[in-house]
């Protein structure tokens, strides 16, 4: 029986010696690289929020869910506890939800501190509700809003759904309230325009009394 021998490579690599094996004489040790790894104390998304808190100004961006609203009211009562000053809420949110929202609108009625809202990229669903609760509402020029009520899903017992039902049903006519008492018009209306979603323009929420200022 023949077997081949493995195929040789030339130069030959050095060899890697064997843990607990001294080296061998004529072969040079393979350097070790020190290596370290430095935490950095605070990040950017972190500072470029500090500076802003300094300035009373606060970002609500993205998905307005419940742990969003718990930290932008914690700022809220933050900033609150500061001064009586304006606080500036820039508002961009294409995805909200329900509860989050009212709980957010709650905290702003709570505070002193008058919330001027400003509204920039689209703003959706509940989300308007924080805008409508602020003292002061301004958007810049191309800012999209869709007046909607959420999709939800619920399962249990019959009446576990009757009460996630009727607490549902609350909700949204506070969410109704909320934009009715700051544009000036009637509920009904407000309603019949949630229902199918209705699109405005920034120049429409100005016509509509959703904003008070273009900038």
């Amino acid at each position: 029986m023949h077997l081949e021998k493995p195929a040789a490579t030339w130069p030959p690599g050095p060899e890697i010696p064997k843990p607990g094996v001294p080296p061998q004489p004529g072969v040079a040790p393979q350097p070790i690289l020190p290596s370290w790894y430095e935490p950095m104390s605070i990040s950017l998304e972190r500072e470029l929020a500090d500076r802003l808190l300094a300035e009373r100004t606060i970002l609500v961006d993205g998905r307005l869910d419940d742990a969003l609203a718990s930290h932008v009211a914690a700022q809220l009562l933050l900033l609150d506890a500061r001064s009586n000053e304006p606080i500036i809420l820039h508002l961009s949110s294409t995805d909200s939800e329900l509860d989050a929202a009212l709980a957010l609108t709650a905290a702003i009625d709570l505070i002193s501190a008058p919330v001027h809202v400003v509204a920039r990229g689209t703003v959706r669903g509940p989300a308007i509700a924080v805008l409508a609760a602020a003292a002061q509402r301004e958007a810049h020029r191309h800012t999209v809003f869709v007046l909607s009520t959420p999709k939800v899903t619920a399962d249990g017992t019959a009446d576990q759904l009757a009460s996630f039902a009727g607490e549902h049903a609350r909700q949204l006519g506070r969410l109704r309230d909320l934009i009715a008492d700051a544009t000036g018009r009637s509920p009904d209306e407000v309603t019949n325009d949630l229902d199918p979603g209705r699109v405005l323009t920034a120049d429409e929420a100005k016509d509509y009394g959703l904003i008070t200022q273009l900038l």
